[in-house]
């Protein structure tokens, strides 16, 4: 987790910030001192580790922040919306990815994020500045959420590479699920059943794969810009 994601925690006031990790060296690193100062104004909890151990929370440049929880939402606040973007993680376990993806639907708009139930100590800490913006779904039967979400007008795509239609020309609709997988494993079969379409993102090498933080960026910015195009222009004083 790197320095502006933390002072961005901080300037959110995020409620649920709780302990942070400093690199056994910290000291030595002008920045991580500024940051522990943060931390100790805010009464929070400081801990120390070695490198290897905190390289096994997530992503860091010495520090990471450890929230008690983080923003959740219920499935029916979500049936309820007339458009909105929800990313749903298949299978995505690495902590690096999960951090990204969060940060990037953050900075895109995405109402949430569906992970497993069984996967949520993933989140323990505030991923790359976009776990404490981004409310979290947590549910292990992704075909019996998708279900629910179609019924109130969501479309489910899932990211394939063998799939046929590619996302550039796709005429993305105002509530849409994105449905990414693992990037060893891809989407499990199961999960692909219960999307509506599959799709895929152009690549000139067939045998290889976007890392899964990158293809959902590349998503997310493409339904943004449709998103932007279609909206009405704002009337000129």
């Amino acid at each position: 987790m790197g320095d502006h994601a933390i002072r961005e925690a901080f300037a959110a006031k995020v409620a649920s910030l709780e302990t942070l990790i400093l690199i056994d060296n910290w000291r030595d690193n002008e920045t991580l001192r500024e940051i522990e100062e943060l931390a100790r104004a805010k009464r929070l909890r400081l801990e120390t580790r070695t490198a290897v151990a905190m390289d096994r929370l997530g992503s860091h440049q010495g520090a990471l922040l450890i929230a008690k929880d983080q923003p959740s939402v219920e499935i029916e606040d979500l049936l309820k919306l007339e458009s909105a973007t929800i990313v749903a993680l298949d299978g995505v376990e690495d902590p690096h990815n999960l951090g990204a993806v969060l940060r990037t639907s953050w900075l895109m708009g995405v109402n949430a994020v569906l992970i497993p139930e069984d996967r949520a100590v993933g989140l323990t800490p505030v991923a790359a500045g976009g776990a404490e913006h981004v409310p979290v779904l947590r549910d292990n039967n992704f075909s019996s959420v998708f279900a629910q979400l179609k019924e109130a007008g969501y479309w489910i795509f899932g990211l394939s590479h063998e799939a046929k239609s590619e996302i550039y020309e796709l005429d993305i609709p105002a509530k849409v699920v994105w449905v990414m997988g693992a990037e060893d494993k891809g989407l499990r079969s199961s999960t692909e059943r219960a999307c509506d379409e599959l799709i895929r993102i152009p690549q000139v090498e067939a045998s290889a794969s976007y890392n899964v933080s990158v293809a959902t960026a590349m998503i997310l910015s493409e339904g943004y810009r449709q998103a932007k195009v279609q909206a009405p222009a704002k009337p000129q004083k």
